[in-house]
């Protein structure tokens, strides 16, 4: 065959020798369990079976274990995303790339459910004795607006908190720490660059300013040290697959006049029992998600113990941001009992009343909120 021919077939036969390889790599390499970059577990070999088969359950779930066992899989997710960022399509996956390495999430939107949680924190509040507090967390994208990439949809975050704050009654005290929020940001770190939460620094500006409605003196700055944990790569950056973005500090922040032994964190999911000396658990800073070094992350019950503290009991209803804060509560309480309305299923108004609570903080992000529906188990 003559070279001109064969420069016409080449590029069929660069295209063949590309998918042989790639199908003896897939069967030659391992199956890794989990992607510490995009920080999930990836698909299992589908069950095989009559009932999936014919379903079409079996070749779905196919698809998907292919998908996520392709050789050198996290170079072509990333590819693809920096294509889309070149192509002009910022917003991959959800997640726009501002300056400055900033990844923000886009925009929470008006729905049903955040209507609904105000009037079932309004029947709550009613339903109780004590101090009723609320304040909702903007996002980083409101919060960073200077930051914003050119083009992305509109972050209504003060109209939609500010709805729902009509919405909460007058036994509701609601703290709006939004304005506080943007104004340091202009100056400060308040949100992680590659994660959707904020930073130990924004939950220190929103203690200062829930002190001054709570009633409590916050523990000036200066009484803490900072110690920095470097190569923090939050959830953002694992859902954008932009991997050339620099990583997070995450700080720790410890009061220097705390006694050693102060602290103790008890964790209770179910019927196990998990206890730690100190607000932060060190060992997850090995993993690939290093936010749950504050209180553990997730779980259906958390009560923090400061023997430093001479009394007060601050009952929290929560998502993963107020993980950050009662560190910072706990400087004035020394009793707060934090329930996750998604694991704990008993009513709040039976912890309030059991523990002789001082008042309820219910501590939540515009985002979660938006779309929680677990707020109807209040009580």
């Amino acid at each position: 065959m003559r070279p001109a021919k064969l420069l016409k077939y080449l590029p069929a036969f660069i295209f063949c020798g590309f998918i042989f390889v790639f199908m003896i790599l897939w069967f030659a390499l391992p199956k890794e369990s989990y992607s510490s970059q995009e920080k999930r577990m990836l698909a299992e070999f589908p069950e095989l079976n009559a009932g999936t088969l014919f379903s079409g359950d079996f070749q779905k779930s196919l698809d998907e274990y292919m998908s996520d066992h392709i050789p050198a899989r996290n170079f072509f997710v990333g590819l693809n995303a920096d294509f889309e960022l070149a192509s002009g399509r910022n917003g991959s996956n959800g997640i726009y790339l501002g300056s400055d390495g900033y990844l923000f999430p886009k925009p929470a939107v008006r729905t049903d459910q955040l209507i609904n949680n105000a009037q079932y924190i309004k029947e709550f509040a009613e339903s109780i004795d004590v101090p009723v507090y609320m304040t909702v967390i903007p996002s980083s994208g409101y919060a960073n607006s200077s930051k914003l990439p050119l083009i992305h949809e509109d972050y209504t975050d003060a109209e939609l908190i500010s709805d729902f704050a009509k919405g909460l009654g007058s036994r509701v005290t609601f703290i709006d720490t939004a304005d506080v929020l943007i104004r340091e940001s202009a100056l400060k770190q308040l949100y992680y660059r590659t994660d959707h939460h904020w930073t130990s620094r924004g939950a220190y500006e929103c203690y200062k300013a829930l002190g001054k409605k709570m009633g409590f003196e916050p523990v000036p700055e200066s009484e803490f040290s900072v110690e920095t944990v470097t190569g923090f790569y939050g959830t953002s950056y694992s859902k954008s697959a932009l991997w050339f973005v620099s990583p997070d500090k995450i700080e720790l922040w410890h009061n220097t006049r705390q006694s050693k032994d102060a602290v103790t964190v008890e964790i209770k999911d179910g019927s196990d029992i998990k206890t730690n000396n100190g607000y932060f658990f060190r060992e997850r800073l090995e993993e690939d998600d290093k936010y749950p070094v504050f209180v553990d992350g997730n779980h259906s019950l958390v009560r923090i113990t400061n023997t430093d503290v001479e009394d007060g009991t601050l009952v929290v209803v929560k998502d993963s941001y107020a993980h950050t804060i009662v560190p910072f509560l706990s400087q004035n309480y020394r009793n707060i009992i934090m329930a996750d309305l998604r694991y704990y299923k008993k009513d709040i108004s039976d912890i309030v009343r059991s523990e002789n609570a001082d008042g309820v903080l219910l501590l939540y992000s515009l985002d979660n909120l938006s779309n929680d529906p677990y707020l109807s188990n209040l009580f």
